[in-house]
């Protein structure tokens, strides 16, 4: 029996992957170049294994070809621990969803090299997308939030959520909020939410089978 009934899907929370600003990487050519030809170097903070930050780092990884083992996971109790790694320089670089990082990108603290996104963000022109700067798999791995509920909702609940949501979906305010935080505003029909839903999980069940996280 299903335990819970989606309504629609709220946003996308696209992966970034940066490192401190002061490094001596440039592109994330030139990070994967140094992962590449100095093995066990360089380390990557994550809130644990099979979390977002680990997998969004093997998809990187896997795009070139470059053995997993070149760079050393840290896993930490969460993403603010994490961030606080790379900052003090207890690790080298980490991928973590971009609403987690927007303050220190626009602090200049950090550098951010790709985001997994199939465009560049308006608030992040310099960020080139996955494709473009040559990991494109690492489209495939983003956060997103959705609304959901109990499974037999009545009908007027959903129609009332209806109502609510077409007034959001129309809210520049809404969509401007998301956009500077990081977050892509993105609205779905029941049916899309479902679908995208599904598609996600059935996504990150192969991605934990083929890196060896699952069997």
């Amino acid at each position: 029996m299903r335990r819970y009934f989606w309504i629609t899907l709220l946003d996308l929370n696209p992966v970034v992957c940066v490192v401190k600003a002061d490094t001596p990487y440039k592109t994330i050519k030139d990070l994967l170049t140094a992962i590449q030809t100095q093995p066990d170097k360089l380390n990557h903070a994550t809130a644990g294994t099979a979390m977002t930050q680990h997998l969004a780092v093997e998809v990187l990884l896997r795009a070139p070809n470059i053995s997993s083992s070149n760079t050393v996971q840290i896993p930490y109790k969460g993403g603010g621990e994490a961030t606080a790694a790379v900052l003090s320089g207890q690790v080298q670089f980490l991928c973590n969803n971009l609403p987690t990082l927007v303050g220190q990108i626009k602090e200049g603290t950090m550098r951010a090299f790709v985001t997994s996104t199939t465009e560049r963000l308006n608030e992040f022109p310099d960020v080139p997308s996955a494709r473009r700067a040559g990991v494109g798999p690492l489209e495939q791995v983003t956060g997103w939030s959705g609304l959901y509920g109990p499974p037999g909702l009545p009908v007027e609940v959903m129609n009332k959520w209806k109502e609510v949501l077409k007034k959001v979906a129309d809210d520049p305010d809404w969509h401007k909020a998301n956009m500077n935080m990081g977050a892509i505003a993105t609205l779905r029909s029941l049916s899309d939410t479902e679908k995208f839903a599904r598609d996600q999980f059935e996504l990150y069940e192969k991605l934990g089978t083929a890196l060896g996280l699952r069997k």
